[in-house]
């Protein structure tokens, strides 16, 4: 089960999840502590920048940050693939959707995509997934833009001051 939340209701989104895995996708300077509730190797922490392109001044998502996620990613599911895990950003609508949305293509596989975008529209009206993440991701898994055209698709998501949260559908 793949969840996404903003940073002000992680503590309380553990709980009402059951999640044992925790991405945390935030600027270095809000990052959060581990919670008590999840093992601290179980809470991945990925630093950088909500800018959909590389930015001079900024720190932007890179090859390194994708590696890392998807190796944390393929061993939730390796090892724990039925435990809940928990994504979130600031708010909860652009780096933790791109997150959640690489995480269902990792269970999912080559082609479903399209799918799996539309059950993240329909789950979080208010989503924009990241694309330099999202992008960056497609080029990893070599999904030869499959992932970047299902985004592309959905369209960005709704205005918001801040995503609800939500359960992605797998």
């Amino acid at each position: 089960m793949i969840h996404v939340c903003g940073l002000d209701v992680i503590e309380q989104e553990i709980k009402n999840t059951g999640a044992e895995f925790l991405v945390s996708i935030i600027n270095q300077d809000m990052m959060p502590k581990t919670p008590t509730d999840i093992a601290p190797e179980q809470h991945l922490k990925l630093a950088f920048n909500d800018i959909s392109v590389a930015t001079s001044g900024f720190v932007n998502a890179d090859e390194n940050h994708i590696i890392t996620l998807i190796d944390f990613l393929n061993n939730w599911q390796k090892n724990a693939p039925n435990s809940p895990i928990l994504f979130h950003c600031w708010a909860g609508v652009s780096r933790s959707t791109a997150g959640a949305f690489i995480a269902a293509n990792i269970v999912r596989g080559a082609g479903a995509e399209q799918e799996l975008a539309k059950n993240l529209r329909q789950a979080a009206p208010f989503a924009s997934p990241n694309k330099l993440v999202i992008s960056l991701a497609d080029q990893y898994l070599k999904r030869q833009g499959n992932m970047v055209k299902a985004i592309n698709q959905i369209g960005r998501g709704s205005y918001t001051y801040g995503g609800m949260p939500f359960k992605l559908p797998i």
